[in-house]
């Protein structure tokens, strides 16, 4: 905790990007990862496998962005440079170790960005009026493990003081983030969690949904992602995402 604490302080990003809690889980997510690399493995290969299906379909020498690109465990980065791609890795916060891994290589742009556009105005303003900043063009775009969490953070600072939010706020967050994904690729995929289940042992404790109605074709593909191990945030129960990959295209 005070190792974390103290990156927390030393990770540089703008104080409405800490203030909603977005270094401290980047940094608790690269934390976890270190302790569940086991049983996170084979969501990150499914993960993988799906952006390196797609990439392989479109030209060499692309541009290919990844929105949600984090810590870059479920993204094939040597298998998508060795195809000639250009990689735009968009994210809120990019810790700076993983900068630093592809700092010198001019395939490689990070953007850092807010992809919501409203955690700006919530901190400053206390209003959810989307500010949304341009992104690039590119000829093929993922959204990776972020489309049911991208209105989580704002929701938590939204009730902590008290800001109003439509009754429809988190579906919206969703559908927005969608719409922009067609606007910035002749095609798009997505990964994200459909739902969550509680597990303890063969007994399902509690399953919930994640992913509200909007306006996505029926998943390609499904799997689970151990994402909570027993132990991990109970001795006795497991937490199960129920992932889901959607391949968009302007017919679609």
């Amino acid at each position: 905790m005070i190792f974390e604490a103290i990156q927390h302080i030393l990770t540089p990003a703008r104080k409405e990007v800490k203030a909603l809690g977005y270094v401290r889980e980047a940094i608790a997510i690269e934390e976890r990862y270190g302790r569940c690399r086991k049983a996170w493995a084979d969501h990150l290969d499914q993960c993988q496998q799906k952006i390196l299906v797609t990439a392989g379909g479109i030209a060499p020498g692309s541009t290919i962005m990844i929105i949600g690109s984090g810590a870059l465990h479920d993204v094939p980065m040597a298998a998508l440079l060795a195809l000639g791609h250009s990689l735009v890795l968009v994210d809120i916060i990019h810790l700076p170790k993983i900068r630093k891994l592809y700092q010198k290589n001019t395939a490689v742009r990070f953007i850092t960005q807010d992809v919501t556009g409203l955690v700006g105005p919530l901190f400053y303003d206390k209003a959810a009026t989307a500010v949304i900043d341009s992104l690039p063009s590119v000829d093929l775009v993922v959204s990776l493990n972020i489309l049911s969490q991208l209105p989580l953070n704002l929701i938590s600072y939204a009730q902590k003081y008290k800001i109003s939010l439509p009754d429809d706020f988190a579906a919206e967050v969703m559908r927005a983030h969608v719409s922009r994904l067609r606007s910035l690729a002749p095609q798009a995929l997505i990964i994200g969690d459909m739902a969550r289940s509680y597990h303890q042992g063969v007994e399902i404790l509690d399953r919930e949904s994640a992913l509200p109605e909007i306006g996505l074709p029926a998943p390609s593909d499904l799997w689970d992602w151990n994402i909570a191990p027993v132990g991990e945030l109970d001795r006795n129960i497991a937490l199960i995402h129920h992932v889901a990959c959607w391949q968009i295209r302007p017919e679609a």
